[in-house]
């Protein structure tokens, strides 16, 4: 059995959430507690020593992580949960933390409860510490820092500057760095299309999403083809070139 609380301002939220939990987790789950401000989930996850914390993302007037940043040790799995926001939803997307949408339906709460029975502690800390930096950067409406992405060993910490671009391999995908090297992992192309579209990175084609900041020339053609820093040609589809060279003359 998990030690687990619920951190939520929305008492009647905190209450639904252990309704669910009580009725279709309570052989792996056991509430500990609920509360309802950072300073009072502070202090219980302090005392109590919870295995699992349901976390809410708006606080009152404070987040989850002017929570977390009040923890020195963070020795137990937490399972977000947001009413749709835009900048948090993207935040655990380039993190790969997953997280909970309010109002929390049953299945959600059980495949999320699967996953952390499932799931390895190894690099946790890592990943709520990139959630923490892009949080920051999505306030300011930057570019995130970095991204993480799946690795058949664990896990690999991008910095978004260094991506040069992605290139679509079925249900796989290739990403290419600066420095040449390149990483494949289980990821669609259409996944980080979502995730990074709004930050300089656009879909030239259906199988390349590129760094619109490597683009060193575009040649003419009835799609054209672009020239990235790195030397590399791709064509762009006919469908997207408006777009592409709209986008480009933005910049």
């Amino acid at each position: 059995m998990l030690k687990t609380l619920i951190i939520d301002d929305e008492q009647n939220a905190a209450k639904q959430l252990a309704y669910l939990i009580t009725k279709h987790c309570s052989k792996t789950l056991k509430i500990a507690g609920c509360f309802y401000t950072v300073e009072d989930g502070v202090k219980a996850i302090k005392t109590l020593l919870p295995d699992l914390v349901f976390l809410d993302v708006h606080i009152s007037d404070k987040t989850c992580f002017d929570l977390l940043q009040q923890l020195p040790e963070k020795n137990f799995d937490i399972i977000f949960a947001t009413a749709y926001d835009k900048y948090a939803v993207q935040a655990f997307k380039f993190s790969a933390i997953d997280y909970l949408l309010k109002p929390v339906q049953a299945d959600d709460l059980k495949k999320a409860v699967e996953k952390i029975q499932l799931k390895k502690k190894a690099g946790e800390l890592a990943r709520l510490e990139t959630l923490l930096e892009n949080v920051e950067q999505l306030k300011q409406y930057t570019t995130p820092k970095k991204i993480i992405v799946p690795t058949v060993n664990g896990f690999e910490l991008l910095p978004v500057i260094d991506i040069l671009r992605f290139q679509s391999e079925i249900n796989y995908t290739t990403i290419f760095l600066r420095d040449k090297q390149k990483l494949v992992v289980a990821k669609t192309l259409k996944e980080f299309e979502d995730m990074l579209g709004e930050y300089n990175f656009f879909r030239i084609h259906n199988s390349h999403l590129v760094n619109l900041s490597y683009v060193k020339s575009y040649q003419k053609g009835k799609g054209g083809s672009v020239v990235l820093t790195d030397g590399t040609e791709i064509e762009v589809s006919t469908r997207r070139k408006d777009d592409f060279l709209e986008k480009m003359s933005q910049m």
